[in-house]
């Protein structure tokens, strides 16, 4: 039994397919493609898991020479992988982010045609 107040997954009428949507983006996935879709997206997640990692790893590279031009390189690359506007690591984990809300609406999609296939056979 569905809880009070929880949103369904809609599914096109005609295809079947499961619309998950994601702010202006609806995406068409049949349902015996979900699981795949899942972890294809655990994939994506461990990808920019890496590159998060990676700018934080950059975010505190030394210099390895101490002239003027090399500190000021390093300065920047630090800048960019961690700090400031745009940096690498925020932009890796927004996107980790919304690959987990994806996931999310992945995983409701698989249970509620689970949900609506039993009801079907019982019917």
């Amino acid at each position: 039994m569905l809880a009070a107040g929880t949103a369904l997954t809609p599914f096109h009428p005609l295809t079947g397919a499961a619309l998950i949507m994601t702010g202006p983006q609806t995406f068409h996935i049949q349902p015996d493609q979900l699981p795949k879709v899942l972890t294809g997206l655990d994939e994506v997640h461990a990808k920019y898991q890496f590159a998060r990692d990676e700018a934080l790893r950059l975010s505190g590279v030394a210099a390895p020479f101490k002239d003027d031009a090399t500190i000021d390189v390093i300065k920047r690359i630090c800048a960019r992988a961690q700090g400031g506007e745009g940096n690498l690591f925020e932009f890796a984990q927004s996107l980790m982010d919304w690959v987990d809300a994806f996931k999310d609406a992945v995983r409701r999609a698989i249970e509620d045609y689970q949900r609506i296939d039993e009801e079907s056979s019982m019917a």
